[in-house]
This record gives C-alpha cells, structure tokens and sequence, in this order.
C-alpha cells in the first residue's frame, strides 16, 4: 500500500472518530436534556393531578394524562458527518420538540439557553414550555378523547 493510499485511509479514520465523538457527546447532553424536561413535565402533571384532573405521576418515567401515555424521549440523529440532537415531548396529538444546537445551547422556546446553565439551573423559559406542552396535550385529549384524528 502506497503512503498516499494510507494518508487517505488514516485521514478517513480520522474524521469517522471525529464523527463518533460528537455523536456520543450530543447523545449524553440528550438524555440529560430528557431528564430536565422529564421533570418539568412531571411537575406539570403532578400540579394537574392536585386540580383534580385524571393525571398520574408517580415518578418522571411513568406519566399519563386522563390515561394516555406521555413520552419525553431523547433523539439522536446521525448521519457521517452530521449529528443532531434534541428531546421529544409527545403525549396524544400534542408535541414540542426541544433542540440542542450545534454550539452547545438549547432551544425550548423563547431564547437559546446554554447547556451549561441549564445543568446549574433549569430557566422559567424552560419550565413554561413543558408547562405548555401539558397544556396541549391535556386539551387535545380532553377535546379527542385521547384519539387522533384523520386529517
């Protein structure tokens, strides 16, 4: 094998390494991303619940609305070169989608909030926006019975 073929090789490896590493480093900051917003919602419904509203939270893993599963999931998408992360909050017809940016911040409504200060303290920016996927999602169940509707 010529030196030119294994510059080409190595150069390769380099780059997949590369890939591999921010693939693992989004994937950790997601489901660290998940639990903040796991807990928001938790919140969100156990607030619910003391309103008299059919809602179980016993803990931020196993949470429904009026009996329908809510589901906070962390995504990760990659494909060499790119990756990207975010969080999916789904419950019913309703979702909100909370992305982590490629500098390291994350947008769940209103302003780009670093990752480093949302792991120190979780910003009224963030809880409003669980707070209001909650909302949708006890809404869309309340007026659907929990079932999607055809478009």
């Amino acid at each position: 094998m010529t030196e030119a073929s294994k510059t080409i090789l190595v150069n390769t490896v380099k780059e997949w390494q590369k890939f591999a590493t921010e693939r693992d480093k989004f994937s950790a900051i997601a489901h660290e991303v998940a639990d903040l917003a796991r807990k928001c919602v938790f919140e969100s419904i156990a607030f619910l619940k003391t309103q008299n509203i059919e809602a179980e939270a016993e803990s931020p893993e196993t949470m429904t609305i009026m009996k329908t599963a809510v589901h906070v999931d962390p995504l990760i998408e990659a494909n060499f070169p790119n990756v990207k992360a975010s969080v999916m909050m789904k419950c019913a017809g309703a979702a909100r989608q909370i992305v982590i940016n490629p500098n390291m911040t994350v947008s769940a409504g209103g302003t780009p909030v670093a990752y480093e200060a949302l792991k120190k303290g979780i910003p009224a920016s963030f809880e409003a926006n669980a707070a209001d996927f909650v909302r949708d999602a006890f809404l869309f169940i309340a007026r659907t019975g929990g079932k999607e509707q055809a478009t």
